[in-house]
């Protein structure tokens, strides 16, 4: 038998019935932020402007070529013939607004149970630092627009190596994992091509802990594990791949993933759902298995259509209006294989150009009760591939591709 004056079943006011009302629900008003991971990418820009000419919407690098080797012995009384200095070669990058803002209401400040102010700020600052990051990875990454490598659209890296025997990012599947032999053809390409390392003799790698997995896990002669096991095991304790053939090697759950590659295990179901609206939730018995990008495919499922979310039993995929999804109506699943990006960069793999540094703005009081207080921050820059003999993105998959 409930204690009848500390009874837990809640009130129409959010508290307790126990002590006529009196007992009430506790909060800690020491609210805490969402876990994030450090930016690291836009560190990767060490190429800026150094003379820049004049302001502009865009700016020019440029770069010399070398003269062409002449390897023929001269003649005693014969003056050489001058030979034409080469074009520079150039990579024009254009500068982009970016910014995002909050708007802090003086409700928001009287009501709320803890100090808002201090908190929205640091929300935006990090806004901020995440953004860019993202829009830096996004030329690493080949998804990027605006930016010009002689008189081109960007086109990210040319350099790509894929795992196992793949040859193309959608022909991944979970096997093709990042190895050591994938990590020494890297530098060694690298190095071939002169670029620069970036501290010492060490080239930069960044990788995501899921691929990091599958290098520490390796055994045998030649692997990661096997100088740890009979030198050093510190940095097995650790979980720490530290420097590695070539690179030191920098773990983030920044680097990008995608469901982009190769098909997997075909699986069958029936499905309930709501009508054949553009977007329809498709309630299934069990969602075991089934992850954000997975394939959707059945009658009145759009070509292509995707796993958009998964809430429960609820999966929410994108149909064709021309047929309707009901609870006899067979929904293929197939997994689809997840891709890792990995990159290498030597000096100036990837350029900067900056007209404002991003920076937080507090925007002006302008309503008539002045109880609208804006909050933000703005940037003009853009982004760009400097040198692509300094650059390797290298694509896999991971062992632990389940989720």
């Amino acid at each position: 038998m409930a204690n009848a004056y500390v009874s837990t079943a809640s009130n129409s006011l959010g508290g307790t019935v126990g002590a006529a009302g009196l007992v009430q629900k506790a909060y800690d008003r020491l609210i805490e932020f969402a876990l994030r991971a450090q930016p690291l990418i836009r560190s990767v820009a060490d190429k800026t402007p150094a003379r820049q000419s004049i302001p502009g919407s865009s700016v020019v690098l440029q770069r010399y070529v070398d003269l062409t080797q002449n390897t023929a012995s001269l003649t005693e009384t014969v003056d050489p013939d001058a030979v034409a200095m080469a074009t520079p070669t150039y990579t024009t990058i254009t500068l982009v607004e970016r910014g995002n803002a909050v708007l802090v209401t003086r409700a928001l400040e009287l009501f709320s149970l803890a100090d808002v102010d201090p908190a929205i700020a640091n929300i935006i600052a990090f806004n901020m630092a995440d953004s860019i990051d993202t829009v830096a990875q996004n030329v690493l990454a080949d998804r990027a627009s605006g930016s010009v490598i002689n008189g081109s659209a960007n086109p990210g890296t040319t350099n790509v190596f894929y795992g196992g025997s793949a040859t193309t990012s959608n022909t991944l599947t979970s096997s093709d994992v990042f190895t050591s032999a994938l990590a020494r053809k890297t530098t060694a390409k690298l190095r071939a091509a002169k670029a620069i390392p970036r501290k010492g003799s060490l080239y930069w790698a960044g990788i995501h802990p899921e691929v990091a997995l599958d290098l520490r896990a390796e055994t045998g002669v030649g692997s990661w594990r096997q100088p740890h096991e009979y030198q050093s095991n510190e940095n097995i304790w650790a979980g720490e791949l530290g420097t590695y053939e070539g690179a030191f090697y920098v773990e983030s759950p920044r680097l990008f993933e995608s469901k982009t590659g190769a098909d997997r295990t075909t699986s069958g179901t029936t499905a309930s759902a709501t009508s054949a609206s553009a977007a329809t939730v498709i309630t299934f018995t069990s969602t075991s298995g089934l992850n954000v990008g997975d394939k959707v495919s059945g009658t009145g499922i759009a070509t292509g259509a995707k796993v958009a979310a998964i809430d429960g039993t609820s999966v929410t995929v994108t149909i064709a209006n021309t047929a309707a999804v009901t609870a006899t109506t067979a929904i293929t699943i197939t997994p689809v294989t997840k891709v890792f990006n990995t990159y290498f960069c030597g000096q100036q793999a990837l350029a900067e150009a900056v007209a404002e540094e991003p920076h937080v703005v507090i925007g002006p009081v302008v309503d008539k009760l002045m109880r609208h207080r804006p909050l933000g921050w703005y940037g003009v820059l853009g982004h760009a591939i400097y040198r692509q003999e300094a650059l390797y993105r290298v694509e896999t998959s991971s062992s632990i591709d389940f989720v």
